[in-house]
């Protein structure tokens, strides 16, 4: 599901749901606003960054005029941060720091021996727009050809420009196969920590356009099944209404599935049923809701007086794939009672391809409660009356736990809210 806008982007043409962000062009120019932002000068800054005061001031004020805003109170005394350029500052040395980080994950997963020499401690310093971006679009393609495609570049530049990144982190990023270019397991610790670059330099021109008075980006979110087909898209009907520069691009999966595009910053949140949270990510429940279980109209079990769980059981159903939440919560309402799971059953986690089934078979299904009375209402299924308390759920997001959500995120993330609680 895409909504809104119906622009592509270089990111989104090599494969990766994001854009690559403009301000990425301006590395330099964004570890001179962190250094200066730190240290309160641009003559300390040019010290600690080996480089001279008047190239550290030139990096400032194009990067300053790429925001179209002051990063700076100048006076006699130094240089003092805006709030925007406190702002920037802040996710800039967030950007170097995963960068460094990609570096000495990608050395230390080569053999004893490679790369050990002269490490990464400037990676950060030479590191080129044009080697990420590259990075990015070969991992997505798999081609240089068609990575130089998405980028818009000839096939030698991209092919320098990632020769120039295994030189730099001094570690084999990539490796030729009969497949195409693929990356080594250095490359993908490399890729990820990219991405999570990428993704706060997208965060900083969001802030940008909030300064300016917009809410402006684009926001993907992972979606979890049973879930959300309430509430989210309510949420994402009133903030694209209200913020109609936000693109929303919703993408389906597993939770772990989902969890590893969250990490790799391929995904900014993910939105469903709340597992136990993993390493690195925060979650934040919306509302409380059991399962229900849904029939055809004029299914033989609505006709019977009495109906409780074990007479179910004479009926095949469409069930959530063996080790999810909500097949485990339903296995523990029949076991709670004593009794077997469903024998014959269908498993998918497809909430469309469950709900024909239910309304062209004697098939039984689960879904929230929220989409059974929905859905119900509509006259498409009927909700069985039986009650299934063992089985409820909290529902909610979970972000990575480093992450300042942007202007355009805490919108998603408001909506979201305000949905849930009207729902």
């Amino acid at each position: 599901m895409h909504t809104a806008g119906g622009r592509m982007s270089p990111g989104a043409a090599s494969g990766w749901p994001h854009a690559l962000p403009g301000i990425a062009d301006r590395l330099k120019g964004l570890r001179c606003v962190a250094a200066v932002a730190a240290h309160g000068s641009a003559v300390r800054a040019a010290d600690m960054l080996c480089l001279s005061q008047p190239a550290v001031t030139r990096a400032v004020l194009e990067v300053e005029k790429f925001c179209a805003a002051s990063l700076f109170e100048r006076g006699a005394r130094g240089m003092f941060a805006t709030v925007l350029g406190a702002r920037i500052a802040q996710r800039a040395q967030r950007l170097f720091d995963h960068l460094e980080a990609g570096a000495t994950e990608a050395v230390a997963l080569m053999p004893e021996g490679e790369g050990r020499d002269g490490m990464q401690g400037r990676f950060c310093a030479s590191v080129s727009a044009a080697s990420l971006k590259a990075l990015v679009a070969i991992a997505a393609s798999a081609s240089e050809a068609h990575a130089a495609q998405a980028l818009g570049q000839s096939q030698p530049s991209v092919h320098r420009a990632l020769r120039d990144l295994e030189s730099l982190a001094r570690a084999r990023l990539l490796w030729k196969s009969v497949r195409g270019t693929r990356l080594t397991d250095a490359g993908e610790a490399m890729l990820r920590r990219v991405k999570l670059a990428f993704a706060e330099m997208r965060a900083m021109e969001s802030d940008i356009a909030s300064w300016h008075g917009n809410v402006r980006g684009r926001v993907v979110i992972g979606a979890l099944p049973l879930s959300v087909t309430l509430f989210l898209p309510q949420a994402i009907q009133a903030v694209t209404q209200a913020h109609p520069e936000v693109e929303v691009v919703v993408i389906d999966g597993t939770y772990e599935s989902l969890l590893r595009q969250l990490s790799h910053a391929d995904i900014d949140v993910i939105v469903g049923a709340l597992r136990p949270a993993a390493a690195g990510v925060r979650q934040e429940a919306l509302f409380d809701e059991p399962l229900a279980i849904i029939a055809r109209p004029g299914h033989p079990c609505l006709a019977r007086r009495s109906l409780a769980l074990r007479h179910l059981l004479q009926w095949d159903w469409v069930m959530p794939p063996n080790g999810t939440p909500a097949s485990l919560a339903l296995l523990e309402a029949f076991a709670a009672q004593g009794l077997p799971g469903p024998g014959q059953t269908l498993q998918t986690n497809n909430t469309t391809l469950a709900r024909a089934m239910v309304g062209t078979t004697d098939r039984l299904a689960l879904t929230s409660l929220r989409q059974a009375r929905a859905d119900a209402l509509a006259g498409l299924v009927c909700l069985v009356p039986v009650a299934l308390p063992q089985t409820m759920r909290s529902i909610g997001v979970a972000l990575r736990e480093s992450d300042d959500p942007s202007s355009d995120l805490a919108a998603v993330l408001a909506a979201m809210r305000e949905a849930s609680s009207d729902s």
